[in-house]
């Protein structure tokens, strides 16, 4: 009884092992991508099926070679495939889940008037996506580029230009250069001005 006890516990850790032989890492792409490319090895007298359970179409899924063109929906979707032999005997499917994510985006707002003796403003770049994000903004004269920010926002202090006293109000224009994470790039919009205004020059008191 023992040996037979310990022949089914080995069994199970045996089939067990086998049913996690081919557990895959989650791949990760974005909305939109187009002819992404997935394969297993080659038998030349093997046919493969592959089938997708949502979220993009699959080109010529007979091969042992695809590509996918995923749609605009965010979400977790299943690609498997299934070998059978020339023989005609079928294998185990092979699954790999695929998550889809939205694009990365950056908006920038938080314009403003200002004296030229007020202290200078914050700005605040809006976030959306998967983090961590790599985004650039300007100030239309320098670039400035942040790296691995995790937070759905970000809050910089202005650097707009003090005009001469009795000059012309100085005006600063921050914009998005662009904005990035891991998995691809993403899309901005959005300005956000300074506008300072001088201070005023007041002439000789006449009589």
């Amino acid at each position: 009884m023992k040996i037979l006890t310990r022949f089914l516990v080995l069994t199970g850790v045996a089939l067990l092992a086998q049913l996690h032989a081919h557990a895959q890492t989650p791949d990760t792409v974005c909305v939109n991508s187009s002819a992404v490319p997935y394969s297993v090895t080659n038998v030349p007298t093997s046919t493969y099926a592959w089938t997708l359970s949502g979220g993009g179409t699959l080109s010529s899924p007979s091969g042992n070679a695809i590509t996918v063109n995923w749609g605009s929906t965010p979400g977790t979707y299943q690609l498997q495939v299934q070998e059978t032999s020339g023989a005609g005997c079928e294998g185990d499917p092979v699954s790999l889940n695929v998550v889809v994510i939205p694009l990365a985006t950056a908006s920038i707002s938080g314009s403003t008037a200002m004296c030229y003796s007020d202290g200078q403003p914050t700005i605040t770049i809006s976030l959306t996506g998967v983090a961590p994000y790599d985004f650039t903004y300007t100030d239309g004269t320098t670039p400035v580029t942040v790296n691995g920010w995790n937070s759905s926002t970000y809050t910089f202090t202005a650097s707009a230009t003090v005009p001469s006293a009795g000059g012309s109000p100085a005006v600063t224009t921050y914009s998005m250069v662009s904005v990035q994470n891991k998995f691809c790039s993403g899309t901005t919009s959005g300005s956000a001005t300074v506008t300072v205004n001088p201070k005023p020059v007041t002439s000789a008191i006449s009589h």
